[in-house]
Parts: structure tokens; C-alpha cells; sequence
């Protein structure tokens, strides 16, 4: 049954309604937090020393969501998966960008050792430990290098050696830089044994670095194991599927089948949850 003209024009003014409704509400919020995201995402990546205005990260984010939603939407003709691909960039940059931060971090924890080989033989040859950093940095590997090269920056405005280190512990968080940081704050203004500080330390690096290496690979079967575990149900599913496709939609068509499923997937996310934490053996 058709619509008369008079009922064709009030449902047109409706949709034109609703339209600007949605232009003058939601669009202005999602660009809100658009900008929020590239403004926070910058912030991020100037504390690793990459300088990216949010402007371009918005211009790099927003060319990303245009381009999969573009690719989906000819792929699938779906509305709804078109969204979901142009959200994606938006949504998967902080993870990327942590992702990012946390192996930049490993890598400078794993640096320590030879800051502190470099920093006693410069003290070793009667430096103090400004000039002893002042002569290293340039010599240390990239990520450690900017760290302390950030570090002799803060000492040369005018802040103390120990506090610069302080604020650096604070930016760092790890209990490697702690171990590195606490003892030279203590023995700088009281005039202890640099060298032999610097030497014990850079042993006590190396030796939880060996502890951890070996920890690694004598747990190497039982993280493979959780791999297998937790991928084993969806493979079994997906093959079970195939010999036997009306299985699921018959097991999910019920009340028993749904509970079934739904107790599964809790158990199947306690026992992963339950072999990391076993695996999170720190030394």
C-alpha cells in the first residue's frame, strides 16, 4: 500500500528531523572524543620522544577508518560491519600505542647493565657522575640514551642529580629502576662508594635478567599449553560446525544449550586466567 503525498511529506520532515537531530548531537560528541583520543594518544607518544601533533594523528586515524569502512562496506554491504571497520583504528591505536610503550620499556630495562659498565668506568677515571652521564649518553644505545639524555637535560636546568634520577624512577616504574636509583640517591649526598655501588648493581641486573631468562624457558611448554587449551574449544566448534551444521543452532536454540555454552565460556576464561597467574612467576 502506498503512501499519499501528504503522508510521504510528514515522513520525509521526520527523517529530515531525526537527521539533524543526530548532526547536532551525536556527531559533535563523537568528534569531541575523536579529538580527545589524538590530543591523549599525542600526549603518550611525546612522554616515549615521538613528536606527533594530534593533528596528523587524527588526519592518520581518520584516513584509516575511512579506508576500512570504505573496503567493508564494498566487501560485505553490511552497514553494521562498515561501522565496526571504521571504528577499529580508533579503538585498537590506544592498544597499539601501550603495546608500544611496554616493549620500549623492556628494551630500556634490559639497557641497564651497560649504562651502569659505562658510568663506573667513567667514574673509575675520576668523572663525577654528571660528567661520568654527561660522556655516556651519547655512547648508550637508542632508548636509554634518550632517557638519560632527558635525565642530564633536567640536571643541567638546575635540578639535583638525585631528584632528576627521582623523577626518573617515576617515569620508568620498575622495580630495576628502583634497585638502580634508591641506593645512588643515598650514597650521592653521603658521599659512599660510587664505583663499587654502580658494579654491585650492574650484577644484581644481570643475575635477575639470567633468573628470568631461565624462567622463561623452563615455562616455555606451559605457556604453549595455554596457548593449545584456550584455542582448542573454538577450533573443535568451528570444526564440529562443519561436519555438522544444524549442531549450534539447535544448541543455542534452547534455555539447557544456551547455560551449557555460557558455563563453558566462564570455566574456559578461569582456567586461562588461572595459568597465567601461575606463569607470572617474577624472580
Amino acid at each position: 500500500m502506498g503512501l499519499t503525498l501528504a503522508e510521504a511529506g510528514i515522513f520525509a520532515l521526520g527523517a529530515a528531523l531525526i537527521a539533524l537531530f543526530l548532526l547536532r548531537t551525536a556527531l559533535p560528541r563523537a568528534r569531541t572524543r575523536f579529538v580527545f583520543a589524538a590530543n591523549r594518544h599525542s600526549d603518550d607518544l611525546r612522554e616515549e620522544f615521538i613528536l606527533l601533533p594530534p593533528a596528523r594523528i587524527a588526519a592518520v586515524l581518520f584516513f584509516s577508518a575511512t579506508v576500512l569502512a570504505g573496503a567493508a562496506l564494498a566487501a560485505t554491504r553490511s552497514v553494521a560491519l562498515a561501522t565496526a571497520a571504521g571504528a577499529a583504528p580508533v579503538l585498537f591505536a590506544g592498544l597499539l600505542i601501550r603495546w608500544y610503550r611496554d616493549r620500549r620499556k623492556r628494551s630500556i630495562l634490559s639497557q641497564l647493565p651497560s649504562l651502569l659498565d659505562l658510568l663506573s668506568g667513567h667514574v673509575k677515571a675520576g668523572h663525577s657522575l654528571s660528567e661520568s652521564l654527561a660522556e655516556t649518553v651519547p655512547l648508550l644505545p637508542a632508548g636509554i640514551r634518550e632517557e638519560m639524555a632527558w635525565v642530564l637535560q633536567q640536571n643541567r636546568l638546575g635540578t639535583p642529580l638525585t631528584e632528576a634520577l627521582a623523577h626518573w624512577e617515576e617515569r620508568i616504574r620498575s622495580e630495576e629502576t628502583s634497585l638502580l636509583v634508591r641506593p645512588l640517591r643515598a650514597a650521592i649526598p653521603g658521599g659512599g662508594n660510587i664505583v663499587d655501588l654502580l658494579d654491585r648493581t650492574r650484577d644484581i641486573l644481570r643475575l635477575r635478567m639470567r633468573t628470568s631468562e631461565k624462567l622463561r624457558s623452563m615455562t616455555a611448554q606451559a605457556r604453549l599449553q595455554a596457548v593449545v587449551l584456550t584455542l582448542l574449544p573454538p577450533a573443535f566448534a568451528v570444526a564440529l560446525s562443519m561436519v555438522d551444521p544444524g549442531f549450534f543452532p539447535s544448541l543455542l536454540g534452547t534455555p539447557p544449550g544456551k547455560a551449557i555454552m555460557a558455563i563453558a565460556f566462564v570455566l574456559q576464561v578461569l582456567g586461562w586466567v588461572t595459568i597465567r597467574k601461575i606463569l607470572s612467576v617474577r624472580p
